[in-house]
């Protein structure tokens, strides 16, 4: 059967891109501006949890072009500190620079406070009057060009940065919807795997759905943490080094991976150098993330005595080469992929993560496994020790000790061989095993038959037997 951890894998990574992606994204959250940006995608991610079709258009850089489109309708943000700055700041020489593909203007978004909202509204009346507005005469359309954004400028600015209210809630949005398509993911994949290998429906669904949870949670964990992590600028700290790689790698590749990757318009050159830099910054604070998500459990376990510090190392560097794994196979199917468009990027990417997580992992456990041994096969050597021991002293006959043996197998689950591992030095190890096979052992004697104790008669008979 497939290792669980590669079903679960390609939805790892896929949230781990998605997140990526955000964190990029998220970079011009740092600038002097980064409140108006901040804007941007909150207010479009509102749209987008309510109902509405949203998508953000100001990342093209396109002169005068739309910052967000929302049901048709495109719209420029302006988040300035009061209604006069943002209405000004929409002309260019004392005329209205935001139009249409039809000639008809933008429609203007400021912040949600009242005070600054009407102030908008006045100064786009007064602007009107004057015919500063092309194509508008009526002062009254001034309501139906401004629209109040979903936030103050106060919520704007504190989302652009770490550690405020209005910031952990803005990643908390992120990762629910992230985490529910790394959700369908997993258990989609899970499903079709736990098919193929002939299990029934009912616990085909029910190992889905188990994936998909524990996928969707790391990745909402994850989107949070790495959201913070951008915002308190430790993306900055890759600089250096996502830099020299992709000077490593060239213009001409770089462009290949930013243009599979990221939306908006193809790019070349030093744009597309710097777009892959950024890109690869985002990725890595990600997926050290998701890795420490990932093992925390394992962490925990540590702590609790439940396993040793070498399985510890063992299973952490496992979970981290698998996510490597994926998401450098992510990057060569999605960069493969998008030669046939859209689904062909995701359709790569998510074979490229599946392919390469599960070879990492393989490759990580096969050279770890000749220094480190598991602490499930020392418990399982134990235990086989005390049932040998045990089987020999209560005199078990072949078909009792298959019995004994099939018994036994079903208590030995993970947790149980923790609980093993946890109840102290080698010789208590050996006593909790005795006391778990013992117990097998007394039910396969329970059943045996009751035997009498052999009579003079039973003896001279059976002697009589054996001379003849």
């Amino acid at each position: 059967m497939a290792d669980k951890k590669n079903e679960e894998n390609p939805g790892i990574v896929y949230g781990n891109v998605s997140n990526g992606l955000t964190s990029y994204g998220d970079n011009k959250l740092h600038g002097t501006q980064g409140h108006g940006y901040a804007a941007e995608r909150a207010n479009t991610l509102y749209d987008i949890l309510h109902g509405d079709s949203a998508v953000i258009l100001g990342d093209d850089n396109a002169k005068n072009g739309a910052d967000r489109l929302v049901n048709g309708v495109s719209i420029q943000s302006k988040y300035c500190v009061n209604g006069k700055g943002c209405i000004n700041a929409c002309f260019e020489n004392g005329r209205f620079r935001y139009f249409n593909a039809d000639g008809t203007p933008m429609v203007i978004e400021v912040p949600a406070d009242e005070k600054i909202y009407n102030e908008a509204v006045k100064v786009m009346e007064q602007r009107i009057r004057h015919g500063d507005v092309p194509g508008v005469t009526d002062p009254a359309k001034a309501k139906e060009l401004v629209r109040r954004g979903h936030f103050t400028y106060s919520q704007a600015k504190n989302i652009a940065k770490a550690g405020t209210v209005e910031s952990l809630t803005y990643d908390a949005a992120n990762g629910m919807i992230v985490s529910a398509s790394a959700f369908g993911i997993s258990a989609t994949l899970s499903f079709a795997v736990a098919v193929w290998n002939g299990e029934d429906v009912e616990s085909a669904l029910e190992s889905a759905v188990y994936s998909g949870l524990k996928v969707g949670g790391v990745t909402f964990l994850t989107s949070i943490l790495s959201g913070q992590a951008s915002k308190a600028g430790l993306n900055v700290l890759l600089k250096d080094s996502s830099d020299a790689v992709v000077r490593a790698m060239g213009p001409k590749v770089s462009a290949y991976i930013a243009n599979a990757l990221r939306s908006g318009k193809n790019i070349y050159g030093v744009a597309a150098m710097n777009s892959t830099a950024k890109l690869l910054r985002s990725n890595i604070v990600t997926s050290v993330i998701s890795v420490a998500v990932l093992s925390s459990v394992d962490v925990a376990n540590l702590f609790r005595g439940r396993i040793s510090g070498a399985q510890l190392f063992k299973n952490v560097s496992r979970t981290a080469a698998s996510v490597a794994g994926g998401s450098a196979g992510w990057v060569a199917g999605a960069t493969i992929g998008s030669i046939l468009g859209p689904i062909g990027t995701v359709v790569g990417g998510l074979a490229g993560a599946y392919l390469g997580g599960s070879a990492a992992d393989t490759g990580a456990k096969k050279v770890l496994d000749q220094f480190i041994e598991e602490d499930a096969e020392q418990m399982i050597k134990i235990i086989r020790d005390e049932f040998t021991r045990l089987a020999q002293d209560n005199l078990l006959g072949k078909e009792e000790g298959k019995k004994a043996v099939e018994w036994l197998s079903q208590d030995l689950t993970g947790d149980l061989l923790k609980r093993m591992y946890a109840s102290g030095d080698e010789s208590e190890q050996r006593q909790f095993a005795g006391n778990l096979v013992q117990a097998e052992i007394d039910k396969v004697i329970a059943k045996r038959e009751k035997v009498s104790p052999l009579t003079s008669d039973d003896m001279q008979k059976g002697l009589a037997l054996l001379l003849e």
